[in-house]
């Protein structure tokens, strides 16, 4: 994906005041033929409270609301990063809402996505009619005490041949890339197929460390677009804190 992290010196006095604001940086792909702009905010949650929302104009929901400190900490900075997202495209800050399967709602002349973990969220927007869906997801290297499960979760058993034929990446790494691309497939594809669907839909066939590029096909149809045998490359990037990133448009 050769994406290039910078810092993003807009960020200004109304960024660093928030509660728990620990950075903001602009990260560049190319998706959809053409650059795409991921908005990635740092935080703390330790040092965040819920005056942030009223500070920074975002609509907390009841549901948030109800939320330990950790859940209100990635919903506000994953929405304040999709706000950065849409005004780079020109447009007002508007309310992201949730849809009907928990997916963020963007305004309808864009396509948009937000991810978030640990202490970091992401947003980016591209314009509706250059795209059918995107998709972004960052994931920390498994834990070691989590491998077994993610494996279980994630992996057929031709995927972890490829897994255990990669040694240029540790493994937790290589596992988070599998399960961060899986992750962001989904978020592109979910309006389309209109269904909850499984990590087996999508099975790994290679990963192409130079090109930055997982190399996967549908194993189940999952909508006219997309029937069982189709084939498709999703990108990723390692971040400046250790993370994974992968990113689908189609």
């Amino acid at each position: 994906m050769l994406a290039v992290e910078t810092e993003w010196k807009a960020a200004g006095a109304a960024l660093q005041a928030l509660p728990g604001f620990g950075g903001h940086t602009q990260l560049r792909l190319r998706l959809a033929g053409r650059d795409c702009h991921v908005q990635l905010l740092r935080y703390d949650v330790a040092a965040f409270d819920e005056t942030a929302f009223a500070g920074a104009g975002i609509a907390m929901p009841a549901t948030i609301q109800r939320s330990v400190r950790k859940r209100q900490a990635e919903f506000f900075f994953g929405r304040l990063a999709a706000a950065l997202a849409i005004k780079e495209h020109g447009h007002a800050a508007v309310e992201v809402a949730i849809g009907a399967m928990r997916e963020p709602i963007f305004p309808t002349t864009l396509t948009g996505t937000i991810t978030h973990t640990g202490a970091v969220a992401a947003a980016a927007v591209l314009p509706a009619h250059c795209c059918n869906g995107l998709g972004i997801d960052i994931e920390q290297p498994i834990a070691a005490n989590s491998i077994d499960s993610v494996e279980q979760l994630v992996l057929g058993p031709s995927e972890r041949m490829v897994l255990e034929g990669l040694a240029q990446l540790p493994y937790p790494m290589a596992l988070a890339l599998v399960f961060s691309a899986k992750e962001s497939f989904y978020k592109a594809l979910a309006r389309a197929v209109g269904r909850i669907f499984d990590f087996s839909a999508l099975r790994l066939e290679g990963i192409g460390l130079p090109a930055q590029r997982l190399h996967f096909v549908t194993q189940e149809a999952l909508c006219a677009d997309w029937p069982i045998g189709s084939r498709c490359e999703i990108g990723f990037t390692l971040l400046a804190g250790g993370e994974v990133l992968t990113a689908f448009s189609w």
